[in-house]
């Protein structure tokens, strides 16, 4: 064999051994992305593309066997799943186009990586919580809300002046301290109407509170005569009167001793009973709308308003009433509300 001939030998046999080197390792890789071995896959597609960089859709092996050869795209998709986006993003951009395992187009694996490059989408804030709006209110409502609280006020240090140890006082005293604690957190005007109502209610509270009756003082009596025939006995007529309205004066008294200690409820009870017995008794009736009305300052109870008033109508159809109630056992508030029921 000549010099020339063992020379040729020797080139065909590098170039078969080159040649199957860059297809044995394509072939592997191939196999790895089947398995989805990526990192296998990027060793033997780099080795393939180091021996053979030119990707062919019928690349030459052996003799006349052909194959799809892109070794970028299957790298590409290796280091894509791999985390290795910008080596992916520059395989991907370098082939042209799947081999034979279609592991999606091009332009959606470019993509892909981009947007794994890119991160995700920042999102907006949420939006901020609507500012609640200050509540609206009338001024001039607001003021005169204020104004019935320090009238409110000054009723109860007078009612206070009149008579400290009074319950009624003590009753007045406490719808006050309610009322204070209303007015400081009204804000609507819903709230300052209703800070005027209960004013109006503690003034007429206030209007209950009556100096205290002065204990009359014993006049001196002058000893009996004596004398010798024994004391004759009571009429018949008298003793009669104490048996049949004995109980009923027991009643009375029990009723005005509850209205003028305050208890308005148990007064109204009882001039409520009262009434039933003694139907045609003015003073009765003018007791018990007192005792009604006293309860609807108290409550703010329109029932007890109505009521009051028709006690009151009850008592002016049984008498006459010159000058109206006497002063002496009803507030201004009360004779004033006596006078208004037609």
């Amino acid at each position: 064999m000549t010099r020339r001939s063992v020379l040729g030998v020797v080139v065909l046999l590098v170039a078969t051994s080159a040649m199957a080197s860059w297809y044995d390792d394509y072939d592997s890789g191939i196999k790895a992305i089947r398995n989805g071995d990526w990192n296998t896959a990027i060793a033997r597609m780099t080795a393939a593309i180091n021996a053979n960089s030119r990707e062919n859709d019928k690349a030459r092996t052996y003799g006349a066997i052909f194959i799809n050869y892109h070794p970028y795209y299957y790298r590409g998709v290796a280091y894509l799943n791999s985390g290795k986006y910008q080596a992916a993003l520059d395989d991907l951009e370098k082939t042209s186009g799947p081999g034979e395992i279609d592991q999606g187009s091009v332009e959606a694996l470019v993509q892909r990586a981009k947007s794994k490059l890119e991160g995700p989408t920042p999102q907006p804030p949420p939006p901020l919580p609507p500012t609640p709006a200050p509540p609206s209110f009338d001024p001039a409502l607001r003021r005169r809300a204020t104004s019935a609280v320090n009238e409110a006020r000054q009723k109860l240090n007078e009612a206070r002046g009149r008579n400290a140890g009074s319950p009624a006082l003590e009753t007045a005293a406490k719808a006050f301290a309610g009322l204070n604690a209303r007015s400081a957190a009204a804000q609507t005007n819903e709230d300052f109407n209703r800070v005027i109502n209960e004013a109006e209610g503690v003034v007429a509270l206030t209007d209950a509170v009556v100096a205290p009756v002065p204990v009359p003082v014993p006049v001196p009596v002058p000893p009996p005569v004596t004398v010798t025939s024994p004391p004759l006995p009571p009429p018949k007529s008298k003793t009669a009167t104490d048996v049949v309205i004995g109980d009923a004066q027991r009643r009375v008294r029990r009723a005005l001793e509850s209205y003028f200690n305050g208890d308005f409820d148990e007064a109204s009870t009882a001039f409520e009973k009262l009434s039933r017995d003694m139907p045609n008794n003015a003073w009765i009736y003018a007791f018990l709308g007192a005792s009604q009305y006293s309860q609807y300052a108290f409550e703010a109870d329109e029932a007890y308003r109505n009521a009051a008033l028709e006690s009151f109508r009850k008592a002016k159809s049984l008498r006459s009433w010159k000058g109206g109630l006497p002063q002496k056992y009803f507030s201004k508030r009360i004779r004033l509300v006596f006078e208004t029921a037609g």
